[in-house]
């Protein structure tokens, strides 16, 4: 892994070298659904192929996905896997949990399943570095392949690339995985910053509680990454939308990955514009701090990616500068 430079919200640098490196993602939790039907209630919600989800001795499949309106808005997205034989759980920004419940328990009357903010059960850490020998001592087994997690004593290992993990924690456990973070001087707010920095250099986005109903997944390349939309598993809540642009429409508007010099704080759904229009071409996904400046994700219309005329504000000063993403985007 390439060196990732940080910096940090005091205008500290901070290295993340390709070494071991803990990080508490503090601002992410789960949401837990526990009970027989939870494969069946949830598949009939959500995006993706929950029916994929397996809990096993071996590598387990895991989903990003996403819970949408039934003009295919998106309320939330998550990363979902099997945390035991009867209980899926979905990790996602701690701010939508609350709207995330009420959303799904309109829907769970008739199904057994029961609905939690899992949020006192579980602790999320990241992990990042060529060297796994520190995280094996906590989870033997790790995952190999992106988007595959394993178990061990309730505790959960996902795959996000070849050397970068999400772990599920139970609390009870956490405390000597929060040791090993800590010991690293960043604040947790510089821990929130590097992972944001980590998942914008690979391309995955998510929904914040500022860009609620703003995407559809297509947008956020759902399409392409993390197995989070299915379009053979039959119904859910907006899948009419999503099927319909993906085989009969044309998606005007893709994410895709920039940068600015600039130190001031870009906040999700962020307005851009182009010179050439008094009206936003898109807004802000997701962004971290980097060496000199800040990254970002970003949906905005196919044509003023193209013409390189991004920019923050509509008095459109602060231009943003095109990055790679680590996956091609399809024309739909």
């Amino acid at each position: 892994m390439t060196s990732i430079k940080i910096t940090s919200f005091s205008g500290k640098n901070m290295s993340l070298e390709p070494s071991t490196q803990f990080i508490d993602i503090s601002d992410h939790g789960l949401l837990l659904i526990k009970g027989p039907d939870a494969k069946k209630f949830l598949q009939g919600q959500v995006t993706c192929d929950v029916n994929t989800l397996n809990f096993s001795d071996g590598q387990n499949q895991t989903n990003l996905g996403a819970h949408c309106t039934h003009k295919g808005r998106m309320l939330f997205s998550f990363r979902a896997c099997m945390v035991d034989e009867h209980t899926i759980g979905l990790s996602m920004h701690k701010d939508l949990i609350t709207s995330a419940l009420s959303a799904l328990k309109k829907y769970s009357v008739f199904s057994k399943v029961e609905l939690s903010d899992g949020t006192d059960d579980y602790h999320l850490i990241g992990f990042v570095g060529n060297n796994v020998s520190s995280l094996e001592r906590i989870i033997p087994t790790l995952p190999d392949t992106p988007n595959t997690a394993t178990q061990y004593q309730g505790m959960t290992a996902i795959c996000i690339n070849s050397n970068r993990y999400e772990c599920w924690i139970p609390n009870a456990k956490v405390s000597p995985v929060i040791e090993l973070s800590s010991t690293q001087t960043d604040s947790n707010q510089e821990h929130i910053n590097t992972w944001s920095a980590l998942n914008i250099a690979d391309g995955i986005g998510e929904v914040r509680p500022e860009t609620v109903e703003e995407f559809i997944p297509q947008m956020l390349n759902y399409q392409i990454i993390g197995n989070a939309i299915s379009f053979k598993k039959g119904c859910y809540t907006g899948q009419e939308v999503v099927a319909r642009m993906h085989y009969l429409g044309k998606l005007k508007r893709h994410m895709y990955r920039f940068s600015t010099d600039s130190n001031t704080t870009i906040t999700a759904g962020t307005p851009l514009y182009t010179p050439d229009s008094s009206q936003a071409i898109g807004h802000i996904v997701v962004s971290a701090h980097v060496e000199n400046g800040q990254e970002c994700l970003a949906v905005v219309t196919e044509d003023a990616f193209n013409d390189n005329k991004v920019h923050i504000g509509d008095n459109c000063e602060n231009k943003l500068q095109a990055l790679t993403l680590p996956y091609a985007i399809p024309k739909e």
